[in-house]
């Protein structure tokens, strides 16, 4: 028999194989609620030759609570009159429980059955009921309660983990596995297999109380073992630091052919296994039930990382005279550290003590024999009491450069951390390109995937991540006043004026132009009441508060030119029949939204062969209404978005990646913002931080972003600085503009200079012809030259007379000098007083008590720029001070 089911958590009920009739029952959002003496019926039907011996009754199932205690709603089920169980109370919990019983053969007829659920007379409080399904028995006991209060169920199961080669006697320590699934339902996982990011495979399947499992791996490079486990504790998931761990998404069933999507329960999944972080896990339940997510992964952010605070690393030995110094560690460049032996140690001082969660360490350039293969990494507060924090043993590295994430959970705030290397790959020296700190590990965006109930044919399952950082720019905070409208759309208005032709503006007016505003007057309140009446129902909060701030608006997106205004929203079979009648139905067995589009609300009016829809009967608990763009285009609905302010914002993230570009001259008020910001950052010397705040302002239109964002990546890696200062400064007539000339002459120009000079390779004239305006001109002649002070400013320069032009115009060219604060400026003498003696470290030692003192009243300036472009701190300033310069607190970040 096919499995017979009653699913309340959408509106209106779905059911499979049978009908359902209810008596003291009312549906509450995403269940149906069952009160004392109410009841539930379900009928389906079985042949004559599919009676079974017996059949499995699944319940999902939580009992209301009573203020802060648990409520009472004990049940009553019966088949056919045959009592199944008698005053069966579900277990209490902030989450529905799966519940599963045995039917007896017995109680079958051929013929209609009819399934009852009934509350109890003395129910003190509501049984909430979300989904009843009637499948071929998969249980033997007459009674088996699936998720009885267990303590694996709430917690994450720790494994002590062994694998063995094939073939193999002798099963060898691995690293400890941690595991936590749970769709909201307490279902416990039987089985369990995923894949790491780097390739490696995992399938493994569970007793049924969870203490031990069975499976086997397959490494990232081909290695087949056998793999067990057997459990060694339960964590609470109230501890704070698995919760940072844990990943957390809200999620949606459905998207299968002819099904549309629905809110489901909350997912959380966490799996350890000493690798990589997972990317994709397949489970099935004792129930018979499986499911499958593929992970949306995600890079850690700059707001997460704290390897700027590292002011110190030592390293048990390094390769000086190469230049492979533990210092490189800390640097975004190809360089890296090297060490004698297999066995190593590196220890990082940090500013400040910082609670580290998830760190990164990146392969070398050659020799694979020489990667880390054991190590421990431990913190401490004093330099000499060490806690071991994260241990991982059998690692490996797929290729060369390759960043490798580790996370633990973060209990402790550390000053130093050390990284124990107890063994590599068997070379006679350790190696490493880069190490990374992070507060916490970077998660999944969501999933997409499918999930299927016993019985039942398979369906989309997607999720967006709860615990992911929000993404930055527009969708940072969609708007949901009045207010909160004006100021979104005020700057999207300022993007796009600045970027659309005429003919793409053809229906602005002249005083929109000249205001930055693409809408109208706000819709008034009578108005909008009255809209309300004319449809019937209140309209969703992000909506509403849209009309509020502009009746209607022009070019919302470049295939959406106007908005409808209130007067004229309306549902799509009364405002366009026209186009109702042409689209409700669709074409073919994938596409059937004759429902949706009957019962659509119309706010578009005009746009390139597409509609704006939203849908009243998907609403989320604050009440907004999902909302959906019909094309011609499309095979169906397009993606399905939370609200009408989630579909805006995706609508203007594809305007701003479309027109990155010409959006740089937009220069949108919250550019400035974002500038303010990022200088704090650097200031603070939170770099990485920094240079991503930047790069969000100059994507906005910030020419001072632009520009700061540069001048801050010259200290990290001066190598390349000259191709961003000619593409982003030199090549940016607004950037120019915004920092003005003196302070170009002073920075850029010099920095530019001293970069190129390093990477000429006997044609410079096509790295100098950029300062064609700020290097001087010379007479014809000056130094036998014919033509040097002739060459046009831009023009890229030739072999022969020309080169030499330019580099007879670079030599002449004296930057101005920026006024420095008194008490840095007698450092910056004294420093070269001791560079020209030759007392190198002394000059540094000098420049480096002076940082934290360095400040400048302009906001375009974030660091002493002097000390990469004076020729007599050359020697002084190396790459690895260069990088301390900035990640120094100055002025009144000091500390």
């Amino acid at each position: 028999m096919r499995a017979t089911f009653a699913d309340f958590t959408i509106d209106p009920p779905r059911f499979g194989n049978g009908t359902a009739r209810y008596e003291r029952c009312h549906p509450d959002r995403d269940r149906l609620a069952i009160g004392a003496g109410g009841r539930v019926e379900l009928d389906f039907a079985l042949d004559d030759g599919e009676l079974p011996e017996q059949l499995t009754l699944t319940l999902i199932a939580r009992v209301s609570p009573l203020g802060e205690s648990l409520g009472c709603a004990p049940i009553d089920i019966t088949v056919n009159g045959h009592a199944v169980i008698g005053q069966f109370t579900v277990p209490g919990g902030a989450r529905p429980r799966e519940v599963a019983f045995a039917v007896p053969g017995e109680a079958l007829v051929a013929g209609t059955n009819t399934l009852c659920v009934r509350g109890c007379a003395e129910a003190r409080g509501l049984l909430w009921l979300y989904r009843v399904t009637v499948e071929p028995s998969r249980i033997c006991a007459r009674i088996h309660l699936m998720t009885q209060e267990q303590p694996a169920e709430a917690a994450v199961c720790v494994y002590r983990t062994e694998w063995r080669a094939p073939g193999s006697a002798e099963w060898r320590p691995a690293p400890r596995l941690l595991v936590h699934l749970d769709r909201g339902e307490g279902s416990l996982p039987a089985r369990l297999a995923w894949r790491g990011q780097d390739g490696a495979e995992a399938s493994i399947g569970f007793q049924p109380t969870m203490t031990e499992f069975y499976g086997h791996r397959r490494a990232a490079d081909g290695t087949l073992t056998e793999y067990r486990g057997a459990l060694e504790g339960r964590s609470a998931l109230r501890d704070s630091a698995l919760e940072e761990v844990m990943h957390r998404f809200r999620t949606e069933e459905g998207g299968a052919a002819g099904d549309g999507r629905r809110l489901s329960q909350e997912l959380r999944l966490l799996i350890e296994d000493g690798g990589p972080p997972v990317e994709r896990v397949i489970w099935g339940d004792p129930s018979g039930h499986s499911g499958t997510v593929s992970l949306l992964a995600a890079e850690p952010g700059p707001e997460a990382e704290v390897t700027d605070l590292v002011t110190r690393v030592r390293a048990h030995s390094e390769f000086t005279d190469a230049g492979e110094v533990a210092e490189n560690l800390l640097h975004d460049s190809w360089h890296k550290w090297l060490g004698h032996g297999g066995r190593a140690w590196l220890e990082f001082t940090l500013r400040r003590p910082i609670a580290v969660g998830h760190y990164v360490l990146t392969s070398a350039n050659d020799v694979p024999g020489r990667d880390p293969r054991d190590w421990t990494l431990k913190g401490s507060n004093d330099g000499e009491h060490w806690v071991d924090l994260d241990t991982r043993v059998e690692e490996s590295f797929a290729h060369r450069h390759q960043p490798r994430g580790f996370t633990f959970p973060a209990h402790t705030a550390y000053g130093h951390y050390r990284l124990e290397i107890t063994r590599n790959a068997g070379e006679d020296h350790v190696q490493l390109s880069q190490v990374r700190f992070f507060t916490s590990a970077p998660h999944p965006r969501g999933f997409i995937g499918h999930y299927q109930r016993a019985g039942e044919a398979p369906t989309g399952y997607h999720g967006t991540s709860l615990s992911a950082t929000p993404e930055p720019e527009s969708a940072k905070a969609l708007p949901r006043t009045v207010e909160q409208w004006r100021s979104y759309l005020a700057e999207y208005s300022a993007a796009i004026l600045r970027v659309a032709d005429d003919e793409d503006l053809s229906e602005v007016g002249d005083d929109q132009r000249a205001a930055g505003w693409l809408g109208f007057e706000g819709a008034d309140e009578e108005s909008v009441l009255a809209l309300e009446e004319r449809l019937g129902t209140r309209l969703p909060p992000s909506y509403r508060a849209f009309l509020g701030a502009s009746d209607g608006w022009l070019n919302i997106s470049p295939f959406m030119w106007r908005m409808r205004a209130a007067k004229t929203v309306g549902w799509l079979r009364e405002a366009d029949p026209e186009t109702w009648a042409v689209i409700r139905g669709g074409e073919g067995e994938d596409w059937d939204d004759t429902a949706f589009m009957d019962r659509a609300l119309l706010v578009s009016e005009e746009g390139d062969a597409q509609h704006w829809l939203l849908d009243p009967a998907d609403v989320s608990e604050d009440g907004e209404w999902a909302a959906y763009i019909w094309a011609s285009w499309y095979p169906a609905l397009g993606d399905r978005h939370a609200s009408f302010a989630e579909l805006v914002a995706e609508e203007r993230t594809g305007f701003e990646e479309q027109a990155a570009l010409e959006i740089r001259m937009a220069r949108p008020g919250s550019a400035g913002e974002l500038v303010a910001e990022g200088r704090a950052q650097a200031l603070r010397g939170e770099v990485r931080k920094a240079m991503a705040t930047f790069e969000q302002a100059a994507v906005k239109g910030s020419g001072a972003g632009a520009y700061l964002g540069t001048i801050l990546g010259a200290f990290l890696d001066i190598s390349v600085a000259h191709h961003w200062i000619r593409n982003r400064v030199l090549g940016d007539p607004h950037v120019i503009e915004v920092i003005g000339m003196e302070q170009i002459r002073a920075e850029a120009a010099p920095l530019y200079l001293r970069c190129a000079a390093e990477e000429w390779t006997g044609t410079p004239g096509g790295y100098v012809s950029a300062l064609g305006d700020i290097l001087p001109r010379l007479p014809d002649g000056v130094d036998g030259v014919v033509g040097a002070g002739g060459v046009s400013a831009g023009s890229a320069a030739t072999e022969g007379d020309d080169i030499a032009a330019w580099g007879a115009r670079a030599a002449a060219f004296v930057p101005p000098v920026l006024p420095e604060s008194r008490t840095f400026q007698q450092a910056l003498d004294l420093a070269r007083a001791l560079a020209d003696r030759g007392a190198i470290d002394q000059s540094w030692a000098v420049i480096e008590a002076a940082l934290p003192h360095w400040h400048s009243d302009s906001p375009h300036r974030i660091a002493p720029v002097v000390l990469l472009t004076d020729p007599a701190f050359r020697e002084v300033i190396t790459p690895a001070r260069a990088r301390r310069v900035v990640t120094t607190p100055r002025g009144e970040f000091r500390e």
